[in-house]
């Protein structure tokens, strides 16, 4: 009950909730795309390609496992903290969307 008590902080799950998705996509490029460069010519190949944005979504869902482990564990603190990581990266989706990857047409 203690460990919860200490990690049940809004910060905290800010924290976890921004840098998880970014772990994630560290490993994605570790198994899948090691041969580029981390992370210039990783990025570019996907805004290249018009896949920046679902790669983040991707990315992303792994913050559904934090919150679920913040519900289970009732650190209802650290959840919020997930949830506003989680609306910073649909701002961050959008802007990959609208700005960085060109237009189809």
């Amino acid at each position: 009950m203690f460990a919860t008590y200490r990690i049940d902080k809004f910060w905290i799950g800010l924290a976890a909730g921004l840098l998880f998705p970014f772990i994630i996509y560290f490993f994605y490029w570790l198994f899948f795309y090691h041969q580029l460069s981390f992370p210039v010519r990783f990025t570019k190949y996907f805004i290249n390609g018009h896949l920046l944005s679902n790669v983040i979504k991707m990315c992303g869902i792994g913050n559904l496992l934090l919150f679920y482990l913040g519900l289970r564990w009732k650190t209802d603190h650290f959840s919020k903290g997930i949830i506003v990581s989680v609306l910073a990266y649909v701002a961050l989706v959008a802007y990959v969307t609208y700005f960085l990857e060109p237009d189809l047409d």
